[in-house]
C-alpha cells in the first residue's frame, strides 16, 4: 500500500519540479508581498495537481482530449492571463504592503489553481500513471495524497527560496518584480502566437 502513495508522491514530485509560469507566479508573490502570498499561490497549485490526478483516476481522460482538441483557443485564453499577470505585476505599486488582505490571498490562490489545471499536466500524467503501473482505481485515495505530498514539498522549496531572495534583495524588490512581469509577457506572446500556427 506504501508503494501507491510514493508512486502519488512521484507524479506530484515530477508535475510540479518544473518551473513553469504557476511556480514562478509563486516565487515572485514571495518575494514580494511575503510567505503569506506565496503560500496562497502555492495552495492553488498543489489543489490543481490533486484535482488533475483525480480526474485521471477517475478516468477522465477525455477531458484531457477535450482540451486538445480545443488547445488553440485554451493557449490563447492562458496567453491573455498571462499577459494580464504580466501587466498587473509591471504596474504594481513599489511600496510592498505589510500583509496581503484574505480577499487577495483567496484571489491568488484561485489564479494559481486556475492556470494550473492545464494540458501540459494532464499530459505528463498520462504518460507517469501507465509508466508507474496506475491503471487501476485500486488505491486512490492514496495515490491521490501521493501526489498532493509531493506537489506540496516542491512548493515548500519555492517558498524557502523566495523568502531567501527577498532577504537578499532587500530593498531592490521592485527589479524582481519587473523581470517576472516581462518573463509573463513573453510567456504570454508565445502562448497567443503559438496559436497562429
Amino acid at each position: 500500500m506504501i508503494s501507491f502513495l510514493l508512486k502519488g508522491l512521484i507524479v506530484g514530485l515530477t508535475v510540479s519540479i518544473p518551473i513553469g509560469p504557476v511556480g514562478l507566479m509563486c516565487l515572485e508573490n514571495t518575494v514580494t508581498r511575503g510567505k503569506k502570498a506565496g503560500l496562497s499561490c502555492a495552495s492553488g497549485m498543489v489543489l490543481a495537481d490533486i484535482v488533475s490526478a483525480s480526474l485521471m483516476i477517475i478516468g477522465l481522460g477525455l477531458f484531457y482530449e477535450t482540451i486538445v482538441e480545443h488547445q488553440k483557443i485554451v493557449r490563447a485564453l492562458t496567453g491573455l492571463v498571462f499577459g494580464m499577470l504580466g501587466i498587473a505585476i509591471l504596474h504594481a505599486k513599489n511600496d510592498l504592503p505589510a500583509s496581503p488582505s484574505n480577499k487577495a490571498l483567496a484571489g491568488l490562490s484561485a489564479s494559481s489553481f486556475l492556470l494550473a489545471i492545464s494540458p501540459t499536466t494532464f499530459a505528463l500524467m498520462l504518460v507517469l500513471f501507465p509508466a508507474l503501473g496506475l491503471t487501476s482505481n485500486e488505491h486512490a485515495a492514496l495515490i491521490i495524497c501521493g501526489v498532493g505530498l509531493g506537489s506540496a514539498a516542491w512548493c515548500i522549496v519555492i517558498l524557502h527560496a523566495g523568502s531567501y531572495i527577498r532577504k537578499c534583495l532587500g530593498d531592490n524588490v521592485a527589479k524582481f518584480r519587473i523581470a517576472v512581469g516581462v518573463i509573463f509577457l513573453v510567456i504570454a506572446a508565445f502562448g497567443i502566437l503559438s496559436t497562429l500556427f
